[in-house]
């Protein structure tokens, strides 16, 4: 037998792009967490695992990237990686802790590479008790499999003998190849009509602290009084409908009266098994679909359940369209790793999956257990459990409090209720508050002189956005201001604003600012504060992308003399369309054909490198899918082509094709020489000084740099790739750095930032600075490990020797071996280095990119750092490892003067991006104008 190799299914796709977003996290792993009693023989479930994936392809898959295309690759049973079952002795533990420590090794991530892509847990906390746990990861498993692998363990563990090892009679690779060759342009014209125009949907804004990783979050667990169970039965029968169908209906309303919207979507997992053939073959089946729904308040329930029955209807018509092939024709506007249709999922199981697994002469019955992930913004999960209808809510972390989702669970549960009770009830007259809240809110609402109500006048819970409305204490009438707003989950009364438009009044440089949406076009209108330097509608365009929703970004910036001056309430947009932009209107710019020849050589490699014609002479790099390592072939091939070096610091500082062009035409590009690259000019007596790290760039202080104060000269220390000058030893380096940064900032002290391996050169930069008697202000040193001990440096060679052994296979093979593994591809991203546009560099480039990395670890590891005088702050991410924090700190520990170490969310790789970027930013200012730090 030989190894299958196929492409990922669609489904696949979208739950790889998702791993690769969050590789270490457990949010695509599908545990089954069970509680078994009686004598659990390990022998035999170890033998039922071997059968089981000897029988199903699925179970012996890896995914693998090979020549710029994903595959999957079925292997042969006898070389696939065996899944050992995994013994954990915890004697004398309760059913609690035995889920907890069975839940830990679950959450552990998955090499896709290597595989396998399912492990099996035992933890025994006696001989009569035992807590099992299969965990999968979701590229091969959906529920249907989950219950197909039940039935199968338990045959396998009962008689073996009874299942054919060659597993069903259709297979997985026949699924594959089938879903290949069909076309469904009917499908797709469906849903590009169903789902055309579709908004996000605008779910309330959380006051909570950004410092959760990517996919965490928790949920809210509730139980369906039995009463309203079988009011839903009646609802059912009554109606025509599913009780899907009406779980739907409800959520519907749940989040029109929670959001204001009422064009409203909702995406929903279905089996993807249209054809019964493969109904016993595991794999990766499920299929997303999206339900888009119009809620009329003032329409009764009943009138909705019927809306519900034809969306579910056509939704389940057109299963057969994979959800990636949908995203691809709607063209939805993507926003990092949120989904591109909807932001609420409904899952709905006639059974909770555990009850399913069963094992012969044993109790086997589902454990409780926490599980702290979340794919969606919010998840509603309904299931039967022994007759009863539990469920909970799952919410990102990183959007909700809990307090916040709590209460949506009573608000789902009092419309569930009523609804049911009454179908004919206009959905908008279900009162939503319990009777302490909505005597809270009146409260509230009468000390702040403000109620925010509902379209039907309403009083609205906490958290949630309504229209705002004076009150007439004398006559009891409410008068609409025009405004929305809400008192959020503290009683706090808070004014709803635009988030863009918000963001660029945060702006030191703006005085006031207005988001206006004319068409399908938003428009942001701009007052500069008198006397400041406001930056170009490109500088503040871009700063909105990092602090912004891309659905609520503006197209274009009109910089403005004033906005209408109003007494109270907004301002009206229509008085701001006609008004006169400052002198050089900014859109105005947009287009402008590039000048002389300079300039027109520079816009032809932009349109070469990014693949887009007719660039104007103002159009930013970046915002066009440039990033730092086309940054790196851009400056090649100015080298190539003009015959002029062009630091990668310089196309940051000014990525647009005239800052480049005006760069290359003066005399020293860099504003300085060697590795020191000039990235602002400021007036303040110290300079910021942003050290590379192993990448070699600056790039990753993009943002870092954008939030310093303006008044700050700052400068890096660069080491592009390619030919580097000869250093012979560390000490070399740190010599020449410097001495290089003291020419460039004569007669200034020195604040010193660097990231990562930068940290580490930061540091001996800074003593080797003060030893020649040059003042350094301040040490920043940003998630950073000392490197002081025999394993550093043996850690720093044997990566190089990695490194030095995947560039000779580039250049042997191609860019497309980069990143084979999970491990390598981790690594790449903590040098600060896109694993994925490192793979479309050419291979003669990115192996240079990768032998001088090499060479600069193999410098650092003669690193023997001295203790220094100079204030060190380190900053540490809270998202990393448990532990690793308390190793950085350690590893600093009597190499530094007041050493201070300051906590900041995220994890290593996220250290200099919003929200960590934020408090490092606002410290190190802090820090910069403390007594004695800035004269």
């Amino acid at each position: 037998m030989t190894v299958l190799t196929l492409p990922l299914t669609p489904q696949q796709r979208g739950v790889y792009f998702l791993h690769c977003l969050a590789p270490d996290s457990a949010v695509y792993n599908v545990p089954v967490v069970l509680r078994v009693r009686g004598g659990l023989d390990c022998d035999r479930l170890q033998k039922a695992v071997d059968l089981l994936q000897r029988r199903h392809q699925a179970l012996r898959l890896t995914v693998e990237e090979r020549g710029g295309e994903v595959l999957q690759f079925v292997h042969p049973p006898h070389r696939a990686a065996p899944v050992r079952v995994n013994r954990i002795a915890l004697p004398g533990a309760g059913p609690r802790a035995a889920a907890r420590e069975a839940v830990r090794h679950a959450a552990e991530p998955f090499d896709l590479v290597r595989g396998p892509l399912w492990r099996v847990d035992v933890v025994e906390t006696a001989p009569d008790e035992h807590a099992l746990v299969f965990c999968f990861h979701h590229i091969v498993m959906d529920e249907v499999s989950a219950t197909a692998v039940a039935e199968e363990l338990h045959q396998a563990y009962a008689a073996p003998e009874a299942l054919d090892p060659a597993g069903p009679e259709h297979t997985y690779a026949e699924f594959c190849g089938l879903l290949r060759a069909e076309d469904d342009p009917a499908g797709l014209d469906f849903w590009r009509t169903r789902l055309k125009d579709l908004r996000p949907l605008p779910l309330p804004e959380e006051h909570i602290p950004q410092e959760h990783g990517l996919f965490t979050g928790d949920r809210v667990p509730f139980t369906v009084p039995e009463p309203v169970s079988a009011l839903l039965g009646e609802v059912c029968r009554r109606h025509r409908v599913s009780e899907f169908m009406v779980f739907h209906a409800v959520l519907q309303v749940l989040l029109h009266r929670w959001t204001g919207a009422t064009d409203l979507a909702v995406g929903t997992p279905m089996s993807g098994r249209t054809d019964e053939r493969f109904l016993r073959c595991v794999g990766f089946f499920q299929n997303t679909v999206v339900l888009r729904s119009q809620v009329t308040p003032e329409l009764s329930f009943a009138a909705l359940l019927k809306s519900a029955r034809r969306t579910v209807l056509e939704g389940l018509q057109h299963q057969r369209t994979p959800f990636e092939s949908v995203v691809d024709a709607v063209r939805p506007a993507r926003e990092g790793a949120r989904n591109p249709l909807f932001q609420v999922a409904l899952v709905f199981n006639r059974r909770k999956v555990e009850q399913d697994w069963t094992l012969p002469g044993l109790t086997v019955e589902p454990l409780p257990f926490e599980w702290k992930s979340s794919h969606f913004d919010l998840t509603l999960t309904l299931q039967h459990e022994y007759d009863v209808v539990k469920g909970d809510f799952a919410f990102s972390a990183q959007r909700f409090s809990r307090a916040t989702v709590e209460r949506l669970v009573a608000m789902f549960l009092r419309l569930l209720d009523a609804l049911s009770a009454d179908p004919e009830l206009p959905a908008g007259d279900v009162e939503l508050h319990g009777a302490q809240e909505r005597e809270h809110v009146l409260a509230l609402g009468g000390a702040a002189g403000r109620h925010v109500l509902d379209e039907r006048l309403r009083p609205l819970p906490l958290g949630c956005y309504g229209a705002v409305h004076t009150g007439d204490p004398l006559t009891g009438e409410v008068t609409p201001t025009g405004e929305r707003g809400r008192f959020d989950a503290a009683g706090r009364f808070e004014l709803w604003r635009d988030p863009a438009e918000a963001a660029l009044t945060a702006h030191p440089a703006v005085e006031r600012a207005l988001v206006t949406a004319e068409g399908a076009e938003r428009v942001g209108y701009v007052v500069p504060r008198p006397g400041a330097d406001l930056p170009a509608a490109r500088e503040l365009l871009a700063r909105l992308q990092q602090r912004v929703p891309a659905h609520l970004l503006p197209q274009r910036i009109v910089v403005c003399a004033q906005l209408p001056p109003v007494a109270d309430g907004p301002v009206d947009p229509d008085a701001v369309a006609g008004l006169e932009a400052v002198a050089g209107l900014e859109a105005a710019r947009d287009g402008e054909e590039p000048r002389g020849e300079t300039e027109r050589r520079v816009a032809e490699l932009f349109e070469e490198l990014l693949g887009v014609p007719g660039l104007g002479r103002y159009d930013n790099f970046f915002d066009f899918g440039g990033h730092s390592l086309l940054a790196v072939r851009l400056a090649g091939r100015v080298a190539d082509e003009l015959g002029r070096t062009l630091p990668v610091g310089a196309v940051m500082k000014d990525p647009t094709i005239r800052g480049i062009a005006a760069a290359l035409t003066d005399g020293t590009p860099d504003g300085g020489s060697g590795p020191v690259v000039r990235l602002r000019e400021g007036s303040s007596p110290v300079a910021v000084a942003l050290v590379h790290p192993v990448g070699g760039t600056l790039m990753c202080y993009g943002g870092l740099l954008s939030r310093l104060p303006r008044e700050a000269t700052v400068v890096g220390l660069e080491r592009p790739p390619g030919p580097q000058p000869q250093d012979t030893s560390y000490g070399d380096l740190v010599d020449r750095y410097a001495r290089a940064l003291a020419e460039a900032v004569p007669g200034r002290r020195i604040a010193l930032v660097g990231w990562s391996l930068g940290g580490v050169l930061a540091h001996s930069v800074a003593g080797r600075l003060v030893e020649t008697g040059h003042e350094v202000a301040v040490l920043a040193l940003v998630d950073s490990l000392a490197q002081r001990t025999p394993a550093d440096a043996e850690r720093m060679t044997l990566t190089r020797a990695r490194l030095d052994e995947l560039a000779e296979r580039v250049r042997a093979e191609g860019s497309g071996v980069i990143g084979a593994t999970d491990e390598e591809r981790l690594l790449m991203r903590r040098f600060g280095v896109d694993v994925d546009a490192l793979r479309q560099t050419p291979p003669d480039q990115a192996a240079g990119m990768l032998h001088g990395w090499g060479r600069l670890l193999a410098l650092v590891a003669g690193c023997r750092p001295v203790a220094t005088e100079v204030p060190t702050r380190l900053y540490l991410c809270r998202g990393n490892p448990a532990g690793y924090p308390e190793a950085l700190a350690a590893s600093w520990s009597g190499l530094a003067r007041d050493l201070e170490t300051v906590p900041v969310p995220g994890t290593h790789v996220e250290a200099l991006t919003p929200p960590a970027v934020d408090t490092i930013a606002a410290d190190l200012a802090a820090a910069l104008t403390k007594p004695g730090d800035a004269s």
